[in-house]
């Protein structure tokens, strides 16, 4: 009888690839069959597994191949594999990590099916079992085993791709500059984004004169503000924003179109990682997943809380060696 490794979908889309590229590469090295989940109703109500209308995974397979068995790690998701993360949390108070996730760092579980819940990828917990015929990724950065995982095993549908091409191809310049800026549940400073920006065009615009800048954003009104800066060089997507200002996933209460509405994400997500720069903040999932989908070996990337993070390390060397 094969085993299986069940990865649950839950919250935004870059959580839910970066679980997915963990699960994968745990599949390949245990030789479990991976099974992703993501009926939780983020993106449809209908209780849809919409991994499979966002991608073409040829390694994954849909809850309809796991067996009917108790044989499930952890116990909490016996007869219950049917919920989704986040209900059986409210429901329970159980911790994620610890109560409703497998270890993927071990490779010793007896049961059949075992389950994965994380926010975010665990590849660090993971670096134990790069040996033997895996042994090539003891080397690489988290960053490069997530590119390198997702490149080779996962690809955006075709519908979606088209989308994709058919705006680059009316809009996209010889050189675009790519922004990711989440302003709606959580808000990245806009004052550093502008100011890095701008250092981006002065450095880029001799060369490019014809630069554009491809804006992604979940606030309608932080769209309307950079219009109004950068209005003959800006381009955007067409998609559903929240008249509250809520974050766009998630929010069964105001969007009508659920499914479109992670298609619209999708579609914003590979045309800036199509970009030729990527201005981003790592704190938000989305604008980190579309820097490692980057295609292009010669593309930058600016992250400003990449950037502070070395700020501040650079502040506490030279503070370390005043105090000596």
């Amino acid at each position: 009888m094969a085993n299986y490794i069940v990865v649950k979908g839950t919250s935004g889309i870059g959580n839910r690839v970066f679980a997915v590229a963990t699960g994968i590469l745990y599949a390949q090295i245990s030789g479990r069959q991976l099974v992703v989940d993501w009926r939780d109703g983020s993106y449809s109500t209908t209780g849809t597994n919409l991994f499979f209308r966002y991608f073409d995974c040829p390694v994954a397979q849909p809850v309809e191949v796991l067996p009917v068995t108790d044989s499930i790690y952890p116990t909490h998701w016996q007869n219950q594999l049917h919920r989704s993360l986040g209900s059986l949390l409210n429901e329970s108070g159980l911790n994620c990590d610890k109560d409703l996730s497998c270890d993927v760092s071990r490779l010793d579980y007896p049961e059949t099916i075992i389950v994965f819940s994380a926010y975010t990828h665990k590849i660090s917990r993971m670096r134990s079992l790069f040996t033997g015929e895996y042994s090539r990724f003891a080397n690489l950065t988290n960053r490069e085993i997530i590119k390198l995982v997702l490149q080779s095993n996962l690809t955006l549908k075709e519908d979606s791709r088209l989308k994709v091409e058919q705006f680059k191809k009316d809009y996209f310049s010889d050189y675009m500059i790519g922004v990711h800026i989440r302003y709606s549940d959580m808000k990245v400073p806009l004052s550093e984004i502008e100011a890095s920006l701008q250092k981006i065009i002065r450095t880029v615009k001799f060369k490019h004169p014809n630069f554009k800048i491809f804006v992604a954003t979940d606030s309608q009104e932080v769209l309307s503000l950079f219009k109004e800066k950068f209005i003959n060089n800006l381009v955007s997507t067409n998609k559903w924003f929240s008249p509250s200002g809520k974050r766009l996933h998630q929010n069964p209460g105001e969007c009508q179109d659920l499914i479109q509405n992670g298609i619209e994400a999708l579609v914003d997500l590979y045309l800036l990682a199509d970009c030729d720069c990527l201005l981003f903040s790592s704190k938000s999932s989305f604008g980190l997943l579309a820097s490692l989908l980057m295609t292009n070996n010669q593309a930058r990337c600016y992250d400003i809380d990449g950037e502070k993070s070395l700020i501040e390390r650079v502040k506490l060397k030279l503070k370390n060696i005043w105090k000596s």
